[in-house]
């Protein structure tokens, strides 16, 4: 099938945090056609850090494969940082980045050439509203 999607681990052990962040990509990929093309379209490395857990994940998007490694493996072009919480609410479509970010709840960094990675990311892996599933 064309629009296949797969998600990896690069490590052999993968910490419970890039767990965790697989479990949401693969969910949402799954359940929708739309965020699959959208994955296949995606191009490069994003950090998200978990700042109160000590916690980080880099994903690479590189078509048909995302890759996720534990911790910050630079270079990246866009890095999200929050506490643990606030991921999770933007993981769990509970919560808008650019509305945390501007309330200074999380800090978002990006390339300039790659000014909307973050905001690309957060909406293919976060999960529709209760009331969309």
């Amino acid at each position: 099938m064309q629009n296949e999607v797969s998600v990896q681990f690069a490590d052999q052990d993968p910490s419970g945090f890039a767990s965790i962040i697989h479990q949401y990509l693969t969910q949402s990929l799954d359940d929708s056609p739309r965020k699959r093309r959208q994955a296949l379209r995606l191009r490069g490395r994003v950090a998200v850090e978990a700042s109160d857990q000590n916690a980080a994940v880099t994903m690479e998007f590189a078509g048909p494969v995302i890759t996720l490694t534990n911790g910050e493996e630079p270079p990246v072009d866009a890095r999200i940082s929050a506490p643990y919480l606030i991921l999770s609410r933007l993981l769990e479509g509970r919560a808008n980045l650019l509305v945390e970010h501007l309330r200074s709840r999380l800090r978002v960094r990006a390339r300039p050439s790659r000014l909307l990675l973050p905001l690309h990311v957060h909406n293919l892996m976060k999960l529709p509203p209760a009331r969309e599933r």
